[in-house]
């Protein structure tokens, strides 16, 4: 699957953002980002990027609104029927994880909300665990913003770094022109 996002990528330059945004906001969605590999994909398309000397930062920009939206989502769901949520696959099969969740969130509602996005097993469950504390709306998404902002940058510069290197050798001030621009 990640090879064939790839590919397409490579071909159709101009879906990589749509296509970058839509991946980031079905790993957001609870339940349903457990199965994807958003942060995996991310760093391929990265390095697509690198590799074919494309400009990162409009990527950065649909996967930070692919992520707030749907990590807006979960937090409406978890809102609406968090504990009905948590009872199903895969949250079932982890509680410990919710748990922990919940303890973090009860202690540090902002900083919960920021390390969620950026730690995988809590990612697709945060925004739920969020909505289901009534963490307010604003701190939520000024907390996820700034995470999304940071989970973005790291995974499609350190993509792009990795497919500069590899189809264009240690040319690092060419790098620096790519992922600058």
């Amino acid at each position: 699957m990640i090879h064939a996002i790839v590919q397409f990528i490579t071909a159709h330059a101009h879906w990589a953002g749509p296509l970058v945004g839509l991946v980031a906001l079905t790993e957001a969605i609870a339940v349903a980002g457990s199965f994807v590999p958003g942060s995996t994909i991310l760093v391929a398309v990265g390095a697509a990027a690198g590799a074919a000397r494309l400009s990162v930062w409009p990527l950065v920009a649909w996967a930070v609104v692919g992520a707030v939206a749907g990590d807006t989502l979960s937090y409406g769901l978890g809102l609406r029927h968090g504990s009905r949520l948590l009872a199903m696959r895969p949250f079932a099969y982890r509680p410990q994880w919710t748990e922990r969740a919940r303890a973090l969130l009860a202690r540090r509602g902002d900083l919960a909300v920021f390390a969620g996005r950026l730690l995988p097993p809590l990612r697709a469950l945060m925004p739920l665990l969020a909505g289901m504390a009534r963490l307010p709306l604003l701190r939520f998404l000024l907390a996820d913003l700034l995470a999304a902002v940071v989970w973005a940058v790291v995974h499609l510069a350190s993509g792009a770094v990795i497919g500069h290197w590899l189809f264009h050798g240690g040319n690092w001030h060419d790098l620096w022109h790519t992922i600058a621009r």
